[in-house]
């Protein structure tokens, strides 16, 4: 009943004179509001005190670039107006929408999470005005930790994709930008020390990084450097073995190696100056002891706590113990519960992210690419207290680990691995806004196609402050069309699946695309322990020749599926299924149909075997041939 409630307060604050929206159009769902009638001229123009100059000046920019002036709004001389208020918390905020219009916060973060909220209040009203619905709203977050890893380490990412990630996070209300900036593969930050370790293909200056701090700043977006060790350190070690070691292990011990970090770390600080926290990764180390690596983390721990700032690893090294157990103080990033699972480290009196592969890895598993995640609407009902893995050989895919919450929980972390800067939007932006709004409003995000209506909104204004043509994502656009073969009677049909239709970008419209490429495929989640579902509608029935099936095919996987075909839609019988080997050397399989007479065909597939994570589907097109 509160939830109802909540809903229709929302629809009636969101109206004006001019236009009226059904649904609430703020994402996530602010947490108090009371309703007047009529609507406010928008204005363009910003007043603010001098701590809060840097995101008053980020407000008015959007505002003229998302609200030209014209109509009624060329004549508008009101201003927005910023006061600080004591109390409201480090992202609390008020707005209060009369016939002018003020926000209310304590810190510069509230600042721009209450512009967010009013970019997202703007209506369009007669003759290009724009208009505010008149009311006041309080707001702040359930959990303060909300955070978006990129992978800097693996494949470049440019100032241009990183200031739209920005972006990004702060209409949807991303708090941290975790910038995993060294791997094997890439470094991507400039050490003034160590100028050998910049990847040149990188493309990034100390310059490029200090405005990107300022930018972040601007929009209440704090970036968290990593530099990773000792594990994934090859080119720390292979550019100066002289310093770091030549293997992990050195690193790890040697005192010269401790220097080194020490020394890019003070760089990074002197760049990054906002930041409570610095990760200093600490997982996957393989072949080093793991009282080196709980010694090395504590060495390091204590080093930033001298500077100020608190610690992040990743589940890394099982728990220790005694002086060798690493010091409390030590935040985890929970990734996927197997050296320390979440509830020995919240017994193990440990701070701790939830950054779990189900629901929060988005990853493109480098060099090659193939990717893994999970559907959005799963992102949207984020339980932070479940830790999850999306591997069914993992006990944890059948049987989550829990924690109560408490303060030790301190949020998510969706990570974006291994993959191209071409992808990173497409694949990961609604899926951050929907975790989001979930550790923002647990209570008051609890409709997943109101959340979807909304976002929309949210995608409206980032495509208008980033205008222009885009790189094509790989596998396309989702609304990709190819031609038709002749005679293929599957074409453009509505396809339904059982899970998974929520994917943003490979989705289950791909099927019936005309597209066999293995990048254009239908990424479908669950498909363990029970099969996941497509039915094609070919809206009438119809004989069937043959139907044939295209699948990734990547080096010797194949998809294990089961084709059945119905009358009804009702009752089904199996024509074909297939086995290791089914597809030989091609991409398709082909299964006869024997003039079989049907309406619907539907696939149950239990994954695409020999290849990471069989619990997906990858199948890409579904042709059915017939009269």
């Amino acid at each position: 009943m509160k939830k109802t409630i909540l809903r229709l307060l929302l629809s009636l604050f969101f109206c004006t004179p001019t236009a009226l929206s059904v649904e609430p159009t703020v994402l996530p769902a602010p947490k108090q509001m009371q309703t007047a009638k009529g609507g406010t001229a928008l204005p363009l123009s910003v007043s603010a005190p001098e701590i809060f100059s840097a995101q008053a000046q980020a407000l008015e920019g959007a505002l003229r670039q998302l609200f030209p002036q014209s109509g009624a709004n060329s004549a508008n001389s009101s201003t927005i107006e910023i006061q600080q208020a004591e109390g409201l918390g480090a992202e609390g905020y008020r707005i209060d929408i009369q016939d002018s219009v003020r926000i209310f916060a304590t810190e510069t973060e509230g600042v721009a999470r209450a512009a967010a909220t009013l970019l997202q209040l703007g209506e369009a009203g007669a003759e290009g005005a724009w208009f505010l619905p008149r009311g006041s709203l309080a707001d702040s977050p359930d959990y303060a930790f909300r955070a978006f890893l990129v992978d800097m380490g693996r494949n470049p990412h440019s100032p241009a994709t990183l200031r739209e990630i920005i972006d990004a996070m702060w209409l949807a209300k991303t708090r941290y930008l975790h910038l995993h900036l060294t791997d094997d593969q890439l470094f991507s930050f400039p050490s003034t020390a160590f100028p050998k370790l910049l990847s040149e293909q990188a493309g990034w200056t100390l310059q490029d990084w200090h405005e990107m701090e300022a930018y972040s700043q601007a929009r209440g977006v704090t970036i968290i450097p990593e530099l990773e060790a000792p594990g994934h350190s090859g080119i720390l070690r292979n550019e100066y073995p002289e310093v770091f070691g030549k293997t992990p292990t050195e690193l790890a011990s040697l005192d010269s190696a401790y220097e080194g970090l020490t020394t890019i770390l003070e760089e990074m600080m002197a760049v990054f100056q906002a930041t409570p926290y610095i990760h200093i990764g600490c997982d996957e180390a393989f072949g080093v002891d793991e009282h080196l690596q709980r010694a090395l983390v504590n060495r390091l721990h204590a080093f930033l706590k001298k500077h100020g700032r608190e610690t992040i690893v990743w589940e890394g090294p099982r728990l220790g113990e005694g002086e060798n157990k690493v010091n409390e103080e030590v935040i985890h990033m929970n990734w996927r519960s197997i050296e320390m699972p979440a509830p020995q480290m919240v017994e193990a009196g440990y701070r701790l992210i939830n950054a779990n592969w189900d629901p929060l890895y988005v990853v493109d598993h480098y060099p090659r690419t193939m990717f893994t995640a999970v559907p959005t609407q799963d992102c949207y009902e984020l339980d932070l207290t479940r830790f999850k893995h999306i591997n069914h050989a993992f006990e944890t895919f059948h049987k989550p680990l829990t924690i109560r919450k408490s303060e030790q929980l301190l949020g998510f972390c969706m990570a974006w691995w291994e993959g191209r800067e071409e992808n990173v939007l497409p694949l990961c932006r609604q899926r951050l806004t929907a975790a989001t709004a979930r550790a923002w409003n647990d209570q008051g995000e609890d409709s997943f196609e109101s959340f979807l209506q909304r976002d929309q909104k949210l995608a409206g204004l980032l495509a208008r402050l980033h205008p222009g043509e885009k790189a094509t994502p790989t596998g396309g656009w989702p609304d990709r069309r190819e031609p038709s073969l002749p005679g293929n009677l599957a074409y453009g049909k509505e396809v339904t699946v059982s899970a998974g239709a929520s994917q943003p970008h490979f989705g289950p419209q791909r099927l019936t695309n005309g597209a066999t490429d293995r990048f254009d495929h239908f990424l479908g989640f669950p498909t363990k322990p029970e099969a996941l579902e497509i039915t094609i509608d070919l809206e009438e029935v119809t004989t069937i020749d043959r139907i044939e099936v295209y699948e990734a095919a990547v080096h010797g996987s194949w998809e294990s599926y089961q084709v059945q075909v119905s009358r009804d839609g009702r009752s089904y019988r199996t024509i074909g299924e297939t086995r290791k080997g089914s597809r030989g050397d091609s991409n398709k399989v082909v299964h006869p149909g024997d003039q079989v007479r049907a309406r619907y065909v539907r696939l149950r597939t239990a994954g695409c075997e020999d290849l990471t994570f069989p619990s997906f589907s990858r199948l890409c097109e579904i042709m059915v041939f017939g009269e």
